[in-house]
């Protein structure tokens, strides 16, 4: 053959060539999402205003699981009005977690692009009492239906403290797990039908309204939701309500609570 003829390879066989060149130079890509690791600290970010004293509560819930738990903790916190505004908000871009008890906040644009690019991310909430109504209009339609998979406002309520027990088929689910039937201190919310997906955990079983939710676990993106209509001042104090409201917390973020637990406790 001449030095200068250059051989004629069919296309087909060029294409095969380019590609498999091509992912030998690419660099690694991680598409997916990596695991938790579950060595780390999880890094919790509480959101609390409104009523029910939240910005006492919460802050004593965050030395409880602080003192027990390799949880780090951030912490934005309104008063009993409707927040126009959060210091600290931008703790949440890097939480793993958001733990929310807020009511009808009125947030600036930009504050409310970082809670909506949390929750779109998959990334797990917990939520207490007035989470359904966390926030304004448009806003609180998405997270308290889609988001939350609730249905707030379009249901009947009960009346008064009521006792929150397991739903049908829920006793053993991890997050009632060590969790016996308490007090609620405080109404029930009226919910319409949940979403499609919602399980319910505890209901107050009313002989007027009938087996009422009161505290259920949804999906979004992928990611763990929690809500519970419990949360009143008394409620915290509560044993079983803080390890249901523990177990939330590791739950939704795929966490054991065993192994988070500090050494020695």
């Amino acid at each position: 053959m001449s030095c200068d003829r250059v051989p004629r390879f069919p296309r087909s066989r060029i294409l095969v060539m380019a590609v498999v060149v091509a992912l030998a130079v690419a660099p690694a890509r991680g598409d997916t999402k990596p695991a938790p690791d579950p060595a780390a600290p999880l890094k919790i970010h509480i959101i609390g205003a409104g009523e029910y004293d939240p910005m006492t509560s919460l802050p004593e819930f965050k030395t409880h699981l602080e003192k027990h738990y390799r949880v780090a903790c951030t912490m934005s916190l309104g008063d009993k009005g409707t927040p126009s505004s959060l210091e600290n908000l931008d703790e949440l871009k890097s939480a793993d977690l958001l733990l929310l008890f807020a009511r009808r906040m009125k947030l600036p644009e930009s504050q409310m692009a970082i809670i909506r690019a949390h929750w779109e991310a998959g990334k797990p909430i917990v939520g207490l009492r007035t989470a359904c109504h966390a926030f304004q209009k448009a806003d609180n339609e998405i997270f308290d239906r889609k988001v939350l998979g609730g249905n707030y406002g379009n249901g009947p309520s009960s009346n008064g403290a009521y006792t929150a027990v397991p739903a049908e088929g829920a006793a053993d689910h991890p997050i009632l797990k060590g969790v016996e039937p308490f007090r609620a201190n405080k109404y029930i919310y009226g919910q319409g039908p949940l979403a499609a997906g919602v399980v319910v955990l505890q209901i107050c079983d009313s002989p007027k309204n009938g087996k009422l939710p009161a505290t259920w676990v949804h999906e979004y993106h992928g990611g763990r939701m929690f809500y519970s209509s419990t949360g009143a001042p008394d409620d915290f104090q509560d044993e079983n309500f803080r390890r249901m409201l523990t177990n939330a917390i590791f739950w939704t973020s795929h966490r054991d609570p065993e192994q988070m637990k500090k050494p020695g406790e």
